[in-house]
């Protein structure tokens, strides 16, 4: 009983190229960008991206209005952008914190990369306006707000 020590290599070969031949037919991509109004990064909040397939895909605004979504699928999509609202500077709620010695510095006031809110039209799907096209696999999509 003579056993080949090749069969099960070609085995392992085998079942690696049925594995890497499923993963290539899928037809996603990855949609990165920054988004900014007025000139400034929007800091904070979600891009949205309603996929024709009726998927919805979410990505996080970074401070610096820098935004990453992977496994989009491929298709025409419609985008909002979704920033938190900030309240009224009455409604504030003001903080007096001991001092920190070595550590962080607390805030004193509202940020100045915050800008002015958004406006609403960006968070309807029907009204924002925004829309892109994927068609491989990773797509750049700056967005930039109007007023």
């Amino acid at each position: 009983m003579s056993r080949s020590p090749r069969r099960p290599i070609v085995a392992g070969f085998a079942a690696l190229i049925c594995l890497l031949a499923c993963g290539c037919g899928s037809q996603t991509a990855t949609v990165a960008g920054r988004v900014t109004h007025l000139g400034k990064p929007v800091s904070g909040g979600s891009v949205i991206v309603y996929c024709s397939d009726k998927q919805i895909a979410r990505g996080v605004i970074a401070v610096d209005g820098r935004y990453t979504i992977p496994n989009v699928p491929h298709g025409t999509a419609g985008v909002t952008i979704q920033a938190p609202a900030r309240p009224p500077a009455g409604m504030r709620i003001q903080q007096t914190l001991p001092p920190s010695h070595n550590g962080p510095i607390p805030p004193t006031g509202e940020s100045e990369s915050a800008g002015p809110p958004i406006p609403l039209r960006y968070t309807l799907p029907e009204e924002s306006g925004l829309s892109l096209v994927i068609d491989r696999n990773a797509v750049n999509y700056d967005i930039d707000l109007k007023p």
